[in-house]
């Protein structure tokens, strides 16, 4: 029996080269939400962890160690804002490949699933094909012998 051969196995390994690259560009821009998400963690750990400085310095309160606390904790907050609303933007970015994706993929499945049943309806169609074969060639034997055979045998 022949193998299947897909007249559209081009088109199909175009679509899977597609799919692929939108896969790869899902995945860079997801890379790029867990960073800003993990800077965005880290920062507020930072904020908490600043609290926790001792502004004492021999029993007496350090002005300025509260104040240069207090610009830090303004540029943690300022540099969370500006990672959030970058956040917000690779979100967006984000779906939009998403959608990409998911277009490639419905794509690529229409042909496999097209591979599939036409490989199926070829199979089935080899498989008739054999049987009639094997049919012809036994019923051309039985004929054979039934013109060879005596008469009256």
């Amino acid at each position: 029996m022949r193998r299947f051969q897909f007249r559209l196995e081009r088109f199909l390994e175009l679509r899977r080269w597609k799919e692929r690259e939108c896969e790869i560009a899902l995945a860079k821009v997801l890379g790029e939400c867990l960073v800003l998400e993990r800077r965005i963690a880290d920062i507020a750990v930072e904020v908490s962890a600043s609290f926790f400085t001792v502004f004492t310095t021999g029993g007496a309160v350090d002005i300025g160690t509260m104040a240069r606390r207090e610009l830090y904790v303004l540029r943690l907050a300022q540099e969370r804002e500006r990672t959030e609303a970058t956040l917000a933007e690779k979100r967006v970015e984000l779906e939009e490949v998403r959608a990409k994706y998911v277009e490639a993929a419905r794509a690529r499945k229409v042909l496999d699933k097209l591979k599939e049943r036409r490989a199926d309806d070829y199979y089935e169609r080899q498989l008739d094909e054999e049987f009639k074969t094997v049919d012809e060639i036994n019923t051309a034997a039985q004929s054979r012998r039934d013109v060879t055979a005596p008469a009256g045998a």
